[in-house]
């Protein structure tokens, strides 16, 4: 996913459902999606100066309590993280 572009990310609160929209290297929009979201951090700081790409994705990594955590980091230096029962990647 390195260089693809972050479009929008809808969580549905009551589902507990994250669709994660990225523009692909194709320029194809494609989903992303976490189903039993327990916790999602978006921080938009840009440290490393403003940017919409993704420079790695990290996971998702199996944890003790049976969840998985994701880590997109944004090439603005911002890692977005998410722990969900499960997720389902875009390829």
């Amino acid at each position: 996913m390195h260089d693809w572009t972050f479009v929008s990310l809808i969580f549905d609160w009551k589902g507990a459902r994250l669709s994660l929209s990225l523009r692909n290297s194709s320029s194809e929009i494609v989903s992303l999606i976490a189903e039993k979201v327990v916790n999602l951090s978006v921080p938009k700081r840009d440290e490393w100066g403003r940017s919409v790409s993704v420079n790695e994705v990290t996971g998702p990594t199996l944890q003790p309590d049976g969840t998985e955590v994701l880590r997109i980091e944004m090439q603005s230096g911002d890692i977005i993280e998410i722990t969900a029962g499960s997720f389902v990647l875009p390829y």
